[in-house]
């Protein structure tokens, strides 16, 4: 499958402004579409600061449990989630930025020796900050300062963040020992392993395919694994099998063509066909299990609230 293919997971961060491609961003995932961040990637390094509660992060294969202040830092091109965790409802800063606002030249000297070294590495998927850790501490409250930076916005913030991120991204070289450009040579290019890309090119044909009838054979068919295979996959990378999966995404497009058909509602039978369900009263049934209301109530409720308007990554704080 080509990389153009994937584009309907990748999550396109749009900066405010091209030549400063960083954002700041307040996230509460249980306020989000389903509750939660759903699986996505982007180009763009990703550093979350937990401030309330805990956070289960869902990275690749990896379930994380983020809790308050800690940090995490999740690599580019890494598919991963996030939900409340064991403590209910938790509030995350996301600091989302693009790898060039480091390095502008990416084949610099100084690029590949303290940046591809990390970005290339098939280890590093994600790094959990604890500020019980003395060098921990350093990064975290670089990371905090950046974050106050761009909320503030006072003269000269653009240049004080690039420092931070520098300064920042010297302890967590250290902190990952990665700072001996000599062994950039060894490092290989980052490569998925077997269920992530089994799992990428299965979303895939599910996000392509939702409207149509498909069965457990269709998924695991895309992907040249048996039954038994596609669903252990699932449940491993993303934990939940592929017909949940499937049903957690139709309903997720129904709630955004609600969402974006507002002036000229769509009867609820032909949204019911257009993500899937040949059944209304089967499709609403599956609709309340989700938001916890029919498809009609939550119409309603949309034409007031806002909040599943936010995008994946929540309410952006800098570029209000």
């Amino acid at each position: 499958m080509s990389d153009n293919a994937y584009e309907s997971l990748q999550e396109i961060v749009e900066h405010e402004n091209k030549d400063y491609p960083l954002g700041v961003y307040y996230v509460e995932p249980g306020e989000m579409f389903m509750e939660h961040v759903r699986w996505h990637w982007h180009t763009e390094i990703e550093i979350d600061l937990v401030k309330e509660g805990c956070a289960k992060y869902r990275i690749g294969e990896h379930t994380q449990l983020i809790r308050e202040g800690q940090a995490v830092f999740i690599n580019r091109n890494i598919m991963h989630s996030i939900e409340d965790g064991d403590d209910g409802k938790c509030v995350i800063m996301s600091l989302i930025f693009s790898p060039s606002l480091l390095f502008p030249v990416q084949d610099s000297s100084v690029s590949n020796n303290y940046l591809k070294p990390v970005l290339d590495d098939p280890k590093f998927k994600f790094l959990v900050f604890n500020p019980k850790e003395r060098w921990d501490r350093g990064v975290i409250s670089y990371l905090e300062d950046i974050i106050y930076a761009n909320l503030q916005k006072e003269f000269g913030y653009e240049l004080q963040t690039q420092s931070l991120i520098c300064q920042l991204w010297l302890l967590f070289l250290s902190k990952a020992t990665l700072s001996q450009p000599d062994k950039i040579a060894e490092t290989p290019k980052r490569s998925m392993t077997a269920d992530e890309i089994r799992i990428k090119d299965a979303i895939v044909f599910i996000e392509q395919n939702y409207p149509d009838p498909i069965t457990l054979d269709d998924i695991a068919g895309s992907i040249h694994v048996s039954k038994s295979e596609c669903c252990r996959c699932f449940n491993r990378a993303v934990n939940m099998t592929p017909f949940e999966y499937l049903m957690h995404y139709r309903i997720l497009k129904a709630a955004d063509i609600i969402q974006r058909n507002l002036k000229n509602p769509i009867p609820i039978s032909e949204l019911a066909i257009s993500v899937g369900f040949n059944n209304t009263s089967y499709f609403n049934k599956r609709f309340r299990e989700y938001f916890g209301c029919t498809p009609t109530q939550y119409r309603k409720m949309a034409k007031t609230e806002h909040r599943d308007s936010l995008g994946t990554f929540g309410l952006s704080l800098s570029h209000i």
